[in-house]
């Protein structure tokens, strides 16, 4: 009987402790059963939160300069529609990149040569070596993309060095191009770039000319994208110390080239490279439009674009030569990228200008301020909307 009595017991001490573990119980906030969706709901919330931390974190990806492997001089790059684009000398050809993150444009980017040394360019002519500088620029009164660079037209003689153009065929950039001609086409002229002035619906440009006072900057209208007018003023000639620098007393360093126009808050900029291309001291100078306006009378006047006296951007923390740059835009629109060649040692040369890339800062005025060139071990957090 005891047996009996000790097994009933059990049974019906079980049956009270399950009956207490399933029913709610009644608390200040509500039953059981709330209580449970509540914490349910606040540990989705955090899951929810500590997602969005990881997938943060995720898009955090960082970059070391150069984003070449090989030497890529003169870099361009501009960003649109989802995808960078980018142009660098690469001598034989003109290469034109694409990509959607801008730290691979050069290493994995899809690319095709849009012209190259030997192909016809007219008059029984064919398009000689040294392709240099070449620039992609989007102009909206055509709706096409223009590609400028610079290249001989008779094998390696640089006396038949002229500045060239290619159109888009449709509005697609990554599309077909077709020789337009050359935009200046008696005289030895290098590193054209042009800027579209909204305003006054002017289309201008700037390149680099070979005069007794070294090499100089020439602004002038066109009257065609594909054709310099027969306005031409130089804006710019070698002044500065810091503007005639070459490797030694051998090599003549007087040199402003590679203008690139740059514009933000209003005010218009024009951006230079100075010194040897070849030397540690290329460097970047800056010319700041003051004009009233930018009708052609205006813009074209030599008074009104004022100097500065020093560079505003070369060689530090071991990067050295840095210069002919463009700019560009994170794909948000926030952030404002410089594109340079630079070199990692002193006498690397012209055959050891690398690419590289870094975020810069706009003053008040709109001005660029570019800071100094980053160590090349520097962890860069890519562009903003990657």
């Amino acid at each position: 009987m005891k047996n009996i009595s000790f097994v009933i017991s059990v049974l019906l001490t079980l049956c009270f402790v399950c009956s207490c573990a399933g029913a709610p119980a009644a608390t200040e906030t509500g039953t059981a059963e709330e209580t449970t969706e509540a914490v349910t709901e606040t540990e989705t919330e955090i899951q929810t939160e500590t997602e969005a931390v990881t997938e943060e974190v995720k898009k955090v990806r960082t970059f070391k300069n150069p984003i070449s492997t090989k030497s890529m001089p003169d870099p361009f790059i501009t960003y649109y529609d989802g995808y960078y684009y980018g142009l660098a000398t690469e001598v034989p050809n003109v290469t034109l990149y694409r990509n959607k993150t801008v730290e691979d444009l050069f290493k994995k980017g899809e690319h095709k040569n849009v012209i190259s040394t030997g192909a016809s360019i007219g008059g029984n002519k064919k398009l000689g070596w040294n392709e240099w500088a070449p620039e992609l620029h989007y102009l909206p009164t055509t709706g096409r993309w223009y590609i400028y660079f610079c290249a001989c037209t008779d094998g390696f003689d640089f006396g038949t060095m002229r500045m060239h153009c290619l159109e888009s065929e449709g509005s697609d950039p990554f599309g077909e191009y077709t020789y337009k001609g050359m935009t200046i086409s008696n005289k030895i002229c290098i590193d054209q770039t042009v800027y579209y002035d909204e305003e006054s619906g002017e289309l201008y440009t700037a390149y680099c000319d070979f005069t007794e006072l070294g090499q100089v900057i020439m602004l002038a209208d066109m009257t065609k994208p594909w054709k310099v007018g027969n306005r031409r003023v130089m804006v710019t000639h070698p002044e500065y110390s810091w503007e005639k620098r070459g490797t030694d007393a051998s090599n003549d360093g007087r040199v402003n080239e590679g203008p690139i126009f740059f514009k933000r808050n209003g005010n218009i900029y024009l951006i230079y490279s100075a010194s040897g291309c070849w030397s540690q001291y290329y460097a970047l100078g800056m010319l700041k439009y003051t004009g009233e306006d930018t009708s052609r009378e205006n813009f074209l006047n030599p008074d009104n674009w004022i100097k500065s006296e020093k560079p505003i951007f070369e060689k530090a923390n071991e990067v050295y030569g840095v210069g002919h740059c463009s700019f560009f835009t994170s794909p948000d629109g926030t952030e404002t990228w410089i594109a340079y060649h630079g070199m990692a040692t002193r006498s690397a040369g012209v055959e050891g200008r690398y690419a590289y890339i870094q975020r810069i800062g706009i003053a008040e005025d709109g001005a660029p301020v570019l800071g100094q060139p980053l160590p090349r071990n520097t962890k860069i957090n890519v562009p903003s909307g990657e």
